[in-house]
């Protein structure tokens, strides 16, 4: 019969991933949300000022159990238009029955790294290129949704920058209108997050964050 310290020892190599899984928070100050909507000879910018959400990754893993939520508050949207922003509030995006934006992922797949595989460890400072399929939620409607995102591991944090674009009908939202002007019925998301731990050390090891496959 093995001794408890052999067990303990054996149990260490077969679970390494566990322990080395990392919680980022994503930290709003650090980034930014921004939205486009265009029709021709006019276009119409704006962004979100209140989010939060979480990463969790294993740094020497990445392309094993990696996951990411995102919410929004719908109400914080902004173009810098006041009557604009009332009325995209109340009559399209209905913030008071649908308070929250919320995206999460489904599947992260990593690029390979430069002269190794897909599944190799995120290296300090090193981009790699990821596709994320996921989840939107808007509107009180979920819509799958994949774009391609740039991320980058640096001493602990994780930046991830990307570009996404999506319909408002997809999601029950009456195309905008303000006055005259009859806007396209897309809009395109660019945004820049940063997700660290907030108490340093590079990362909460394990979570209470829905995986993958949980929370749908």
């Amino acid at each position: 019969m093995r001794s408890a310290p052999g067990i303990v020892l054996a149990l260490a190599f077969i679970v390494p991933c566990a322990a080395a899984t990392r919680t980022l928070d994503i930290m709003p100050a650090r980034s930014t949300i921004v939205f486009t909507v265009e029709r021709p000879r006019e276009i119409v910018e704006g962004r979100a000022h209140r989010f939060s959400g979480r990463v969790r990754v294993d740094p020497e893993r990445p392309g094993e159990g990696a996951f990411a939520e995102l919410l929004v508050e719908a109400a914080s949207l902004e173009t810098g238009n006041r009557l604009r922003d009332r009325k995209m509030r109340r009559a399209h995006l209905e913030v008071e029955r649908f308070p929250k934006i919320r995206f999460r992922t489904v599947e992260v797949r990593l690029s390979a790294a430069p002269e190794a595989g897909s599944g190799a460890p995120l290296a300090e400072g090193e981009r790699r290129r990821a596709v994320i399929t996921g989840v939107l939620a808007l509107h009180g409607v979920e819509r799958e949704i994949l774009f391609p995102v740039s991320i980058r591991y640096d001493d602990g944090s994780l930046t991830a920058e990307g570009e996404l674009e999506f319909r408002f009908t997809d999601h029950d939202i009456r195309i905008p209108r303000f006055l005259w002007m009859i806007l396209d019925d897309s809009i395109r998301v660019r945004f820049r997050l940063v997700a660290e731990d907030p108490g340093g050390a590079g990362g909460t090891p394990g979570s209470d964050l829905p995986g993958p496959d949980e929370g749908r």
